[in-house]
């Protein structure tokens, strides 16, 4: 546990001396000052367009952080050989692999709360200017942050899985990639054919293909809670933790693979 705490920790100042956080800090403003201007797009709706933007930026940073900051974790790394003396220790390689993914999970963590934060700020300074008596659904638009959180989480897993077997960061990049573009549409392909509207043609082996997929890859659709928000949709914790726990279940299994195979790796 001790070595998982350090690789964690170690990882942690890693991300704060690549200068990421310092850099979402700036976002944040921009994020701040950006937000009534495109709020204004939308006379009716202003506070709808307003949450929906600062969401779906949030998203959008934390999975391109999420990208390059997970890959840096190991083939960055194994790329420069700073972990081979590491790894030629009397170290589990466990402990090596669940340390480095804590320690992306607080990095992943300080970028959604800073990016939140400042969003929330400028949401709120928005609102309290415009005198409307709207109120903003704090509660909701935490929760929709936090399945960003967790698609980040899994997102991550789903890397650390890749760069064990991997010799190259582009090999992990472009599967991530393809994962998370499979995953953003599962749900939705498996809706359309479930509504019936494909017609009789439709070949059946697709359909089994289909279901496959849906199984296997992560179901990302499952953690967006922007409407929420959005809409001041009725929102249940029941879902916040049945997702978290989708996500952590696929997470773990995701790393259990990923031990396996970085342990028989040979460095």
């Amino acid at each position: 546990m001790q070595s998982i705490i350090a690789f964690a920790l170690t990882t942690l100042k890693g991300g704060v001396r690549d200068r990421l956080l310092q850099g979402l800090i700036l976002v944040g403003f921009l994020l701040i000052a950006s937000t009534a201007v495109f709020s204004s797009f939308s006379m009716r709706q202003p506070v709808e367009v307003a949450i929906n933007y600062g969401l779906s930026v949030i998203h959008i940073l934390s999975i391109i952080m999420t990208l390059f900051f997970g890959l840096n974790l190991i083939s960055r790394e194994l790329d420069s050989k700073e972990n081979h003396f590491i790894l030629s220790q009397p170290i589990p390689r466990s402990s090596y692999i669940m340390g480095k993914y804590s320690g992306f999970l607080l990095n992943i963590f300080l970028i959604v709360a800073i990016l939140g934060f400042f969003s929330t700020a400028g949401l709120l300074l928005m609102i309290s200017g415009a005198n409307n008596g709207i109120s903003f659904p704090l509660v909701k638009f935490v929760s929709a942050l936090c399945g960003i959180f967790f698609s980040c989480a899994i997102l991550g897993a789903v890397i650390v899985l890749f760069t064990s077997v991997a010799t190259s960061s582009i090999f992990p990049f472009l599967m991530s990639c393809a994962v998370y573009a499979v995953g953003e549409n599962t749900q939705t392909v498996k809706r359309y054919l479930a509504s019936g509207m494909v017609g009789k043609d439709f070949p059946p082996v697709f359909r089994v293909l289909s279901d496959i997929i849906y199984y296997i890859f992560p179901n990302f659709a499952l953690f967006d809670f922007k409407a929420y928000a959005i809409y001041g949709l009725p929102f249940s914790g029941r879902l916040l933790l049945v997702s978290a726990a989708y996500g952590a279940a696929y997470a773990a299994v995701c790393l259990f693979f990923a031990v396996i195979l970085f342990e028989r790796r040979d460095i």
